[in-house]
């Protein structure tokens, strides 16, 4: 089973394989938005539809082992570094570590490991 470490949260959890990244935060526990990004739309997160971009995740480790972007995430995330990802657009292939939102800013923190 894959594991997934938030490095902000300092928490370490497995998860089934093609398991979304957003749902395996929130199930644990783990803040994936910054607090105003917590209310309902049209100020808040679009509940994980890929729509908003509030759900961005800095990927450290492990890029290679979740999806190809999706159309959405290249559209959102055009300009970011390539390791920035929506976590609501991500499947779990393979043990991973990342930064939620809540910890971002406008760096990358580290580049991501092939």
């Amino acid at each position: 089973m894959p594991k997934v470490e938030f490095l902000n949260a300092g928490k370490t959890i497995e998860c089934g394989q093609y398991a979304n990244l957003r749902k395996v935060a929130l199930l644990h526990g783990v803040e994936v938005y910054k607090p105003i990004h917590k209310l309902p739309p049209p100020i808040g997160n679009c509940r994980g539809n890929g729509l908003c971009g509030f759900c961005v995740m800095e990927i450290v480790e492990g890029l290679e082992n979740l999806n190809p972007k999706t159309l959405r995430e290249q559209f959102k995330l055009k300009g970011k570094p390539a390791n920035y990802r929506l976590s609501c657009q991500c499947q779990v292939l393979g043990d991973m570590a990342c930064i939620t939102a809540v910890a971002l800013t406008d760096e990358p923190v580290a580049a991501a490991k092939t």
